[in-house]
């Protein structure tokens, strides 16, 4: 028997000992051969570029990165063409002075350099100012497409003509002012003053193209968003369209765009004619008691008005902060019973409110109004026919109403899909009347404007005479009104899958389409 012990074999990890740090080194220099070899073993990516098809005495321009190279700009003549085998191409040059000069195929072109903008425009361009007036222009421009929209039309009104002209009239004379004030301020010093109308001609030329361009861009470079094409409608709607049937429906269809039937993609609360009310008077009762607390040195008042007050605004003011203490002295008397002076001190306080009430009309009547986006509270409108036998027909439309660009008028966004929809005609004089419809049916409904308002809201458009539905008579300031409210009866009638309308479009209570 042996003497000698039997050797324990180690453990794996512990037989294998870690490299060295010349090993790890050696492993990195491998790893990295392999990578250069494996790419240089790709096929070579050869250029492409139209310049590479030019031929020996083509003339190019010379256009290197800097443009402070003395050659910059300069034509030249190739007299060695680029090759087609190398990644990165080169060309030899010979220029009008009889130089040679080779260069990367990148810095040729065929086409001359732009101008260098003169360095006051520079200047302007980098003054914060120069925006602003980029926008005015814009807002310009749009003002007056708009304006002569309106003159094609032949139902405006001329006093209608003659506010949107005094708008555009103030928008070009702010315009102008900015401008000259900014050429004043880039130009040299000393200048003179026909040298600063001449710089002021040419920011300008700069800033409207600027201007006219803005629509074409935007999204990163990526250009506007192509608009969807529509298909041509198939005929021109005309008064015989109009069908003897369709004119209760008609009636209808005024009665909701009036009433302002539009599905709302916001959280807004169908109130009834009793909490309305009641709400208004929480929020009269907030005012009159942050009046009252402002004039006692208390709080202050909820409201941020800083316009310089007048008769009118200093009358609504009074009437209500007398009306507070009043109606408090109302409820002491009451309470001690004494019900004769309670009763006339409320006389008093009702005097005042109806004070209050008058003076608020007449400042709403003179405020002016300027509104952007939408002018309804959604873009969905909402048409219920009644049936005879009980029940109704529920009917979705989009119609897309929008404020103009002078901040009181208003349009309709999508009159073209819907005329490419129902595959009919209504023209602009229709939907431009249907624009000054609305304006002053809400206007007169507001008291924002003189006239009595409709006496039934059931017959907008065609009223009861004889058995029969006849067209009122005042309509006819309105031009081809019906054909628009028929379009949009047209757009109503449709198969719900082909209006573009989700079903998230309609919140919950809401009938969906069709017959209930």
């Amino acid at each position: 028997m042996s003497s000698a012990k039997a050797i324990k074999p180690k453990h794996p990890l512990v037989a294998r000992p870690a490299p060295t740090w010349k090993e790890s080194l050696a492993a990195a220099f491998a790893a990295d051969d392999r990578r250069l070899e494996a790419a240089n073993a790709r096929p070579k990516v050869l250029p492409s570029s139209p310049l590479m098809a030019l031929a020996q005495g083509a003339e190019v321009f010379y256009r290197p990165p800097r443009a402070t190279h003395p050659r910059f700009g300069q034509r030249a003549q190739v007299v060695r063409t680029p090759r087609a085998d190398v990644k990165s191409p080169s060309v030899r040059l010979k220029f009008a002075d009889g130089e040679l000069l080779s260069v990367p195929l990148l810095h040729v072109a065929a086409a001359p350099p732009p101008r260098a903008d003169p360095p006051a425009l520079v200047e302007a361009r980098s003054r914060p100012t120069w925006g602003r007036w980029v926008q005015q222009l814009r807002t310009l421009r749009a003002h007056e497409a708009a304006l002569e929209d309106e003159r094609a039309q032949p139902g405006a009104t001329v006093s209608h003509l003659q506010l949107v002209e005094k708008e555009a009239a103030r928008l070009r004379q702010d315009a102008d002012q900015r401008g000259r004030q900014l050429a004043a301020s880039v130009a040299p010093i000393g200048a003179t003053r026909p040298e600063k109308d001449a710089l002021f001609q040419v920011l300008l030329g700069a800033a409207t193209a600027e201007a006219a361009a803005a629509n074409l861009a935007g999204r990163d470079g990526r250009g506007p968003v192509q608009a969807p094409v529509l298909a041509a409608p198939v005929r021109d709607l005309t008064p015989a369209d109009v069908e003897r049937g369709s004119r209760a429906m008609l009636n209808n269809v005024a009665k909701c765009v009036h009433r302002r039937y539009f599905l709302s993609d916001s959280d807004v609360l169908e109130l009834t004619a009793a909490e309305r009310e009641e709400a208004q008077i929480h929020r009269t009762l907030s005012r009159v008691i942050g009046l009252a607390l402002a004039d006692e040195g208390g709080t202050d008042a909820p409201l941020s008005d800083s316009r310089k007050g007048n008769e009118l605004q200093g009358q609504l003011h009074d009437s209500l902060v007398n009306a507070y203490p009043l109606s408090l002295e109302v409820c002491q008397l009451l309470a001690a019973g004494k019900v004769a002076q309670a009763t006339a001190l409320a006389d008093e306080v009702q005097g005042l409110r109806a004070t209050y009430v008058a003076v608020n009309a007449e400042l709403e009547r003179a405020r002016p109004k300027h509104g952007t986006g939408r002018y309804f509270h959604g873009d969905v409108l909402s048409v219920r026919e009644p049936l005879e036998g009980g029940g109704m027909v529920q009917y979705y439309a989009r119609l897309i109403i929008l404020y103009g660009p002078d901040g009181h008028s208003v349009l309709v966004a999508n009159a073209a899909e819907i005329e490419s929809l129902t595959g009919t005609r209504a023209g602009p004089q229709a939907w431009g009347s249907l624009c000054r419809w609305i304006e002053d049916m809400s206007d007169r409904a507001g008291g924002r404007k003189q006239g009595r308002r409709q006496d039934d809201d059931e017959f907008l458009i065609y009223r009861e005479s004889e058995g029969r539905l006849k067209l009122r008579a005042e309509l006819a300031k309105y031009p081809n009104l019906v054909l628009a409210l028929e379009a949009v009866r047209r757009a109503l009638m449709l198969p719900h899958r082909l209006k573009d309308i989700s079903e998230s479009e309609i919140p919950e209570g809401h009938p969906g389409p069709g017959e209930h």
